[in-house]
């Protein structure tokens, strides 16, 4: 329903070709679909998504459905840190925020997803602080800017209000402990803040945290 030049205007990345911001947003509509069983269409698929297992492609053939990319909005282009220490495997991923369709439940494939949970973000941060469930450094900053947000509509309004923005960590060690530091960090080489929020976490308990405990996550 856009165009991929319109796509490539509405991601912001002025060094992606057109043809690859069109498979960006293709890319993460199959992925919604293929793990979490969530199908953003512009009309709805006649059969449960949650019913089984279902061939993306073959899906919006048989049924004539055209993929909703309007429904996705560019949020944040993570790019993993070199950090050799802990991995030798890096990413270079874009988070599109969308609202969950009506009518459609969330649910694991059992195959890349094991697992789920429909939480408000606040209370997944404070499992995750209370060790009951883990999280990589990028979900814990974006949940922190999602907690911001009293529903989906004011998440929604924020981020169509401004341009996607690129993080890109930078690991350094402070006194024997790793540290990610988030743009707008002294130590970080951007001085403009991406995102709400710490602007590092610390490696402490086996785990990242916020320098400053839980209620980090909160202050601006």
């Amino acid at each position: 329903n856009l165009s991929a030049q319109a796509l490539h205007g509405k991601l912001g990345e002025s060094e992606t070709s057109e043809e690859k911001a069109g498979a960006l947003f293709v890319a993460a509509l199959r992925e919604t679909f293929e793990e979490a069983g969530a199908l953003l269409s512009e009309t709805p698929p006649v059969r449960d998504t949650e019913g089984g297992p279902q061939d993306f492609h073959a899906l919006l053939a048989t049924q004539d459905l055209r993929l909703d990319v309007q429904a996705l909005h560019p949020w944040v282009r993570w790019i993993t840190p070199r950090m050799p220490s802990v991995t030798n495997r890096r990413f270079d991923t874009r988070f599109f925020m969308a609202a969950m369709p009506a009518h459609q439940t969330a649910m694991h494939d059992n195959v890349e997803t094991t697992a789920s949970a429909w939480l408000q973000p606040r209370e997944a941060l404070e499992q995750y602080w209370n060790q009951t469930m883990q999280m990589a450094p990028p979900q814990i900053m974006s949940l922190a800017y999602l907690a911001r947000h009293e529903n989906v509509a004011s998440a929604l309004a924020d981020v169509r209000g401004r341009a996607p923005v690129s993080i890109l960590p930078e690991s350094h060690d402070q006194e024997g402990q790793r540290v990610i530091c988030y743009p707008g960090d002294p130590r970080h080489s951007v001085s403009t803040r991406a995102l709400p929020g710490p602007t590092r976490l610390v490696w402490r308990n086996q785990r990242f945290e916020p320098d400053g405990g839980l209620s980090a996550l909160w202050a601006d």
